[in-house]
Order: structure tokens, then sequence, then C-alpha cells
């Protein structure tokens, strides 16, 4: 088996021995793993000075800034020793006071693109400590998400002979390819050669990012973590319910039926009590169980440690106290990613901080894997353990075990828990310590103000202590120093293997104490539960203690956590009671019958509805059943009717299925998409076009939608072509809008008026009399207008009334007879030296734009009052429409030349008499913004122009009877 392969398993199995919730195993390949170097960003020169890296996102937080947690009522506890030290009060509030990362910054990196790492740390040179009162902060992006802002403390750890770089406690991640720096020094003191180190799973050297290639990335705002002072009842978890008496025996409630109980066997060790989870197959751990190790132990060997990193000498000491520690960072690494975070923090300590090897002992994985650090751990003889830099002052004469994780605000998993305080219980065991929760002295050996005592003083420390015991520090959390009672009571498990000795009586065990007495009842050996009977034969399989039902393997021993006995699983609690109803495991719930039987499938609990999968786990959220799509809530509860998830619409019936395609609810009508969502706007099915409304209503009848009508019959399918509605035709075009004037349709001319009708009859249209069928088909010019209806109002769409040569005659002979000068001097630097040029352009620009030159000509002499102009615009401004001058001295917009100029006015007016009008349909580009603003098709014809008199209330111009002067100038001019 390959070195990479075998490494799989070592990261796959642990989840499988803690007997954690059942669930796959299966992982997939994390970038943050490969093979890479440990990237390096300078934040600070040797001077203390900031880089450019380090202030770049400085002018970007002035502008906004960002929310921060609100503060503890208290600073983070330490127990023991003389109180915080003078210097380091500041470094312990950061954890309470309120803080802002980025408004606070006096350093702060825009959020950057990185290549994905595993472990983050920053390292500087000088002092140990941060200049006074300095704070440095860390998120970084995992799976697309940004993670909360961490305070990360200067680090108290390291070897007692000072060797190696200053720098922070390791970062963990679950895998992350974006980060953001923040360093807040009150008096600007900054610490030298300050880098931010990103280490992969797989180490290969490391190098410093050119910071000419790093790309911004998107964060949106995200809290601060604080040290919460003590830990709550709620945020303790399920341990807390678990007693500081190591003799303590199981108890449960009692269930509501007996399970089947199968024969008994021999006894012997049960590993715990743990079993392997419903879903999980059997696999070998690629770990070591030497020297009587309570649970397996990764070895450096089998983490794959590069041991040319390690170049600290060994050295043992005597050995009878426990460290507790924990890491920083997020806590979102999954049991595959275990060993390559071991493997991260590896290369930080032994070659970023140049300590040449890991610091702790040994580290545990919140899915309860336990790996080797530091080189010579599992070798240290019973009494012994060789030396390692996880705390100043006591690093010589400890063993230091580290959780992997922040457990400022979250608990470390029961497994975690479990396993750190079998491995204290070990050592402390092979040292011939009998009692975990007794003390004994230890001489300090460190002279360190990061240390509470002095050096050479003699100490009374408890055999298990934690890391701000002794260093003035919050590690391990919060939530994590509460677990010291849980952990000593673990350990004693472990410890308390007292001198009983089991015997064979025919087929049937029997266990007695030093003095030869039978013992009967609950018996601790060796860290196993076993339940003797009244005549102290030892029990196996279902047994009823007290109305509480517990498995005993067949060796005898109390089994806890998920159990399959013939066929079906069960779960048995940390106390070994079978469980029952609704259990919530390591995340997720489960429910159990009656009889302790986990269910699978559809079962109604409480008069509600919920799926548990293969695997027991009940589901949420989306789920195919049987070919049909069920929603189940954030409680596990099948919804039904409505409901809205991530912004749409589903129906899902009385059975809960989820509902596709059309749908009838009372008596109205839906579309729901082949993926359930409830559909808006304009939806095609089965080749017609039907229209629903914001609320999913499928509407019929006449619909106004974006300006245009639309007619949808009773069906809901929208009409195209001709339409009778009541005595009334209209056309609907293929796009299905109700069309308006002159339409051709199949040859044959129709006249539709405003309202959409269809004309028959005789009518006056654009000033001239038409003849129309009763059909509605038009039949030519009427030679008399009697008896028709004049339309008067005059369209600023259409065709000219004459050839290009005759109109542009007609315009330059106008501006002639009007006796105003042409500005031929200013004209000509915008393009047009002569009047004719200038009305060339002016009927060019109209034409390709639909806009009938003789409005726009007309409407330009009113403005400008033939090209005189005199008012807030200027001739230079090439603005012949008075856009963007609202009086007072606003001058309006300015264009580059004459045609520029006016085709923004010819623009203005296509928008004004086009509904249909936009930036896409446009004939020549955009050229003012203003385009925008105006309501595409409000004013249709040129005596609407003027707001007053436009039914919409909206136009061109404030002035009473505007538009009426431009048709009345229009006439004068063309006729």
């Amino acid at each position: 088996m390959s070195a990479s392969r075998l490494l799989g398993l070592v990261a796959a199995v642990p989840l499988l021995v803690v007997g954690l919730a059942p669930a796959s195993t299966a992982t997939a390949a994390d970038p943050a793993e490969a093979k890479a170097p440990t990237q390096l960003l300078q934040l600070t020169t040797a001077a203390g000075d900031g880089t450019a890296v380090a202030e770049a996102g400085l002018d970007e937080a002035a502008r906004t800034s960002q929310p921060s947690a609100a503060p503890s009522d208290a600073p983070a506890a330490t127990s023991g020793g003389s109180g915080v030290a003078p210097g380091r009060t500041t470094l312990l509030a950061a954890s309470t006071a309120p803080v802002d990362p980025e408004k606070d910054a006096t350093l702060l990196t825009k959020p950057i693109a990185v290549d994905d790492f595993l472990i983050a740390g920053f390292s500087w040179k000088g002092s140990a400590e941060l200049p006074t009162g300095t704070q440095i902060y860390l998120r970084v992006r995992e799976d697309g998400v940004w993670s909360s802002w961490y305070l990360n403390q200067a680090s108290d750890a390291g070897r007692d002979d000072g060797t190696g770089l200053q720098g922070t406690d390791e970062f963990v991640t679950g895998g992350a390819d974006a980060v953001q720096a923040s360093i807040i020094s009150p008096s600007g003191e900054l610490p030298a050669d300050l880098n931010l180190a990103m280490v992969p799973g797989q180490p290969t050297g490391q190098e410093q990012v050119d910071a000419s290639e790093l790309e911004t990335v998107d964060a949106e705002p995200t809290e601060v973590v604080t040290d919460d002072a003590g830990a709550s009842p709620s945020a303790l978890g399920p341990l807390a319910e678990q007693t500081d008496d190591p003799t303590a025996s199981p108890s449960q409630p009692e269930p509501s039926a007996p399970p089947s109980q199968p024969a008994p066997s021999a006894p012997g060790s049960t590993g715990g009590g743990s079993a392997v989870s419903p879903a999980a197959a059997t696999l070998l751990a690629a770990t070591t169980t030497a020297n009587s190790l309570p649970v397996p132990v990764t070895t450096r060997s089998e983490w794959g440690a590069n041991e040319s990193y390690m170049t600290w000498t060994r050295e043992y000491y005597e050995a009878d106290h426990v460290v507790v520690h924990h890491t920083a960072g997020t806590n979102n690494y999954t049991a595959a990613q275990s060993a390559s975070i071991v493997n991260g923090i590896y290369y930080y300590h032994a070659v970023t901080l140049g300590w040449g090897d890991i610091g702790y002992n040994f580290l545990v994985s919140k899915y309860g894997q336990v790996f080797e650090g530091r080189s010579g751990s599992l070798a240290s003889a019973p009494g012994k353990m060789v030396a390692g830099g996880h705390a100043l002052g006591v690093n010589n004469g400890t063993m230091g075990v580290s959780m992997m994780g922040d457990f400022t605000a979250t608990s470390p998993s029961s497994a975690q828990v479990d396993a750190v305080g079998k491995m204290a219980g070990w050592f402390l065991g092979r040292q011939g310590v009998t009692n975990a929760y007794g003390s004994s002295s230890f001489v300090v050996g460190y002279p360190s103000s990061m240390i509470k005592y002095p050096k050479g003083s003699t100490q009374s420390f408890t055999y298990i202590f934690a890391h701000r015991d002794v260093n003035y520090t919050t590690c391990p959390g919060d939530v994590g120093y509460s677990r010291l009672s849980q952990i000593r009571a673990i350990a004693q498990q472990v410890m308390g293997a007292s001198a009983t000795t089991w015997k064979l009586s025919g087929s049937t065990w029997y266990l007695y104490s030093a003095n030869g007495t039978r013992l009967t009842g609950w018996q601790l050996v060796k860290g196993t539960w076993y339940y003797l009977g009244g005549s102290g034969a030892m029990r196996t399989g279902w047994q009823q203690v007290n109305g509480t039902w517990y498995y005993l393997g067949g060796s005898g021993g109390m089994r806890t956590g998920w159990q399959q006995v013939d066929g079906t699983w069960y779960y048995l609690g940390r106390s070994g009671a079978m469980a029952t109803g609704w259990q919530q495991v390591d995340g997720t719930w489960y429910y159990l019958g009656r009889s302790g039987a986990m269910a699978t499938g559809w079962q109604q609990v409480d008069g509600a509805w919920y799926y548990l999968g293969r695997s027991g786990a009940m589901a949420t959220g989306w789920q195919q059943v049987d070919g049909a799509w069920y929603y189940l809530g954030r409680s596990g509860a099948m919804a039904t009717g409505w409901q809205q998830v991530n912004g749409t619409w589903y129906y899902l019936g009385r059975s809960g299925a989820m509902a596709t395609g059309w749908l009838k609810a009372g008596s109205t009508w839906f579309y729901m998409g082949g993926s359930g969502g409830m559909r808006t706007g304009w939806q095609q099915v089965d080749g017609a076009w039907y229209y629903l409304d914001d609320s999913g209503v499928m509407r019929t009848g006449w619909q106004q939608v974006d300006g245009a009508w639309y007619y949808l019959g009773r069906s809901g399918a929208m009409a195209t072509g001709w339409l009778k509605a009541g005595s009334t035709w209209f056309y609907m075009d293929r796009s299905g809008a109700m069309r308006t004037g002159w339409q051709q349709v199949d040859g044959t001319w129709y006249y539709l008026d405003d309202s959409g009708a269809m004309v028959t009859g005789r009518r006056v249209i654009d000033g001239r009399a038409s003849s129309f069928g009763s059909n509605g088909a038009w039949l030519g010019y009427a030679t008399s207008a009697a008896g028709a209806t004049s339309t008067r109002l005059a369209p600023i769409m259409g065709a000219p009334s004459g050839t290009r040569t005759q109109v542009v005659n007609a315009m330059v002979a106008s501006y002639q007879r009007s006796g105003a000068t042409f500005p031929s001097r200013r004209l000509a630097a915008g393009g047009t030296g002569t009047l004719r040029s200038f009305a060339t352009v002016v009927y060019d620009e109209a034409v390709a734009e639909g806009v009938r030159p003789e409005v726009l000509f007309a409407q330009m002499m009113k403005e400008t009052g033939w090209l005189r102009f005199g008012g807030d615009v200027r001739i230079s401004q090439y603005n012949f429409g008075g856009l963007g001058a609202t009086g007072g001295g606003v001058s309006g917009a300015s264009f580059a030349d004459v045609r520029t100029g006016v085709r923004a006015q010819v623009q203005h007016l296509r928008a004004y008499a086009d509904p249909s009008a936009s930036t896409s349909t446009l004939h020549r580009p955009l050229v003012d913004p203003r385009f925008a603003y105006v309501t595409k098709g409000s004013a249709r014809y040129v005596e609407h122009l003027g707001i007053h008199e436009n039914p919409a209330g909206a136009g061109w111009a404030s002035a009473v009877g505007y538009g009426a002067s431009v048709r009345s100038l229009m006439t004068q001019i063309f006729g």
C-alpha cells in the first residue's frame, strides 16, 4: 500500500473507532493537502514599518466600518498563579474589549486570494511579546465563506533555550484559499519582519509571496470571536452531565420495551465501549497501541513526518503532569484532513518558527484521532517524557496534549475529551499516579514575563492542568477549560484498574477483589464497565438494571455509542443507557423507537412526518424519496402547502410531495417549473405563452405588461393575430402585444386607434381623410373629409414629408426667412460650417431613428431661438434641445460636436415617442445617459411634448402649450 493511501486510512479510521454518528467517511481530494511550498506574506519591514500589502486595506476601511461582537462582561479567566502580569493586561483584554479589526486597524491587508493552505501563523523578530496593546487578527475563506475575525495571541510556547523566531500559536483551518490580516497598535509600534505564514498539508519548503501578483477578492463583513468569561451551562454540551466521580455507575431512564438478548461469551477489553457507526465499514487503522495505549495513536511515521526537519535533540525528564492545550482556528476541518493538519503544525513549529520539531507531545482531533507530536514521545519510558515546546516554564517534566481547534466559545467533542482523558490516564498511570484529581510540586524552569511564576520557584499543580494555569493566555479556551473535570474523570477510570482478578467457573466469569471477595453490581475494570449479577456472574447481552437497559458485549464490557444487535442499530449514551426517542449524536438527529431500535424511512412522530435516511440520520432540506421531492424544515418536520425556500416559492401537497407543472390552488392557477419553483412573468408552456403576476397567479383578460397591452384567454394562453373582444377587433402581434396605428397584415393596411380598436368607415389621420371597409381594410384616401373624425395630433415618429433634398431645402429656406444669421464660425468648430450642412445633419440623424425630421428641426429652432441661444445654454455646448438645462443658471449637457448634440436630441425624442426604445434598439450608439430617465412611449405626439397637455403628465418641457407651439412652428416651416 502506498504511503498516501495509508495516510488516508489513518485519517478515516478514528471516526469509526470513537463511535461517532452514523455517516459516511468517504473523503475527497483537498488542494490544501497537496504538496506545495509554505507561503510567506511580509507585513512589516526590518525597521518595523508596514509594507504596501499590509496597508492596502486601510483606505477602504476608512470608508466602511465592520460590525464587531459585543464585549463579554469580564476578561478571560485564568486559574491559579499570581494573576495577570503587567504589560499582558491589554492582550487578554482584547478578548472582551469591543474591537473592529478593520476600523481600528493600524495595518490592514485587503481580502486576498492565496494558494490553498491548512495552517496559518504570524512570526516576527525581536521580543517574544508584541508591543504593548498590539493585537493581531486574522480571518480566512473556507469553501467560499469568510470566517469570523480571530485574535492571534503571541505564543508563550517554544523551546526553553530560546531557539527560533517569535510567533503566534498555529491557526488551524479546514482548507482556506483567501486571507485578510489586521494589526491594531494604539502606540503605532509594530514588530519587525512580521510575516504571515500559510502552510499546506504537505509543505515543500517556503517562499515569499510576490505582492504584485496578489488578487483582491470580495469579502462580506464578519464578526469578531470573543472569549466569554466562563462557560454557561448551555455551552458545556453533553459532557456537562458526566459526573466527576470516576466510580459512578451508569444510569438512564427505562425504555418501554426490552430488546432481544444475544448469547454471552468470555470477557475482555471492549476498547472503551465505543463501537463502529451504522453506516461505516470496518477498517484497520494505521495506528499503534504499543505500551498499553488506551486509544490508537497515529505515530510520526504514520502521519508522514519529514524527519529531516527534526533538528531538536531529544531530552527526557521525570514527568508526572499533563498540560492541556488547544490550537487556534475555525474548527471546520474534516477527519481526513487531520493528519495533514498535524503535518502543517509540525512544519510551522519546526521550520517556520525554527524550533526544530513540533512543540506538543500529542495532538487530538475533534474526531478523537490521537497523533504523536514531539519526536520520542511514544518512546518515553514509564515515568518520563521527552521535553516539548508547548508551554514555557513547564516544557520539562510534563506531557503537552493539544486539542485541535479553538474552544473559546465552542465545546470540544466528546470523542476529543475522551481521548485526551485516556491519554492522560495512561501517562500518569505509568508514572504510578493513582489519583487524577491530586497534585504534586513542580519547579518552574524558565524566566519570562509570559509566565506567572518566577524561574526556580516550586509550585503545586494538579496532575492535569491547563496552559492558562501557568502562562498568561486564554488557552485552552473557556469552554475547553471547563472540560478539565471530565478529562480528569476519564483519566481516573483508565488509572483505576485495581488489583481485581477474573476467574472462570464452568462457563461463567466472576470478578474477585484483591482480598478474594466476589464482586457484584457495576464494576470498572481498566476503564471498562462490567455488570455482575447478584451471584457475581458476569452478564452479557441486553440487561435491565434498575429499570434501564444496557448492552454488554460478548466479552461483558458495557457498550456505548452506536451498536448493531441482530441487524438493528441502537444508541447507548455515555453512561451506557439505551436511548429512545429523539437523540442528537455529534450534531445529527436520530429517532429511536420505544424498543430503542433506530428508525429509518418515513416516521410520524407527535403528528409530524420525518424522513430518516438509511444511516438513520434525520434529513432536512430537499429530499428525493421514491422519485418525489419533499421539503423538510430545520426541525426535520415535513412541510406541506406553500413554502418559500432560498427566496423561491414551492407548493407541497398534503402528502408533502412537491408539485410541478400547472397547479390549481383553490380557484387560482399557478405554474411550477420542472424544479418545482413557482414561476412569475412570461412562461411558455407546450408552445403557448402565459403571464403569471408577481404572486404567481395566472392572469386572464387584458393585461398591461412593461407598457404593452396583451390579451390572455380564459385558459390563460396569450392571444396573437386578430382578436375580437366584445364587438371590437384588435390586432396582437407575434409577441402578443396589442398594436396601434397603421398595420399591414397579409398585404392589407389597417388602422388601429390609440385604444387598439380597429377603425372602420371614414377617419382623418395625420390631416388626411381615409376610408376603411367594414372589415377594417383601408380602401384609400377619401376625396372629402366629410363625416370623418380628425385625430389632429402630429406623431413624432414617421417618414419625412418629402425627399432628403426637399426637406433640407425647406429647412434652409425657413431659416433664411427667419431673419436670423447662421452662426457659421461657431458651428464650424462643431463640424457644420454652413446652413445646408447643418440641415443635412438634422435630416440624417432624425431619419436614422425613425423620427420625423420636421419635428426635430422645429423643436431645435424653438429651443435655440433660431440658433441665437442667449439663455442658460451656450452655443458651444452643441445642445439644441435644452437637455439637462433646468433653469436657474443650470446650463445642462454639453456634447463633442454638432452631430452628437443633434443625435442626443433625436434619441430623446424617440424615447418619448417609442415604447420599445432602448439602448439595444437604437440605431446609433447612445450619447446621453439621460435617455434612461425618459418614460418610454410617454409622448407619442408632438402636442404631448408639453407636460401640461400630456395625458400621462410626462413630456419634454413644463411650459404651457409647449408641444402645440412646436407643432405650430412645424406647420409654418413645412406646411
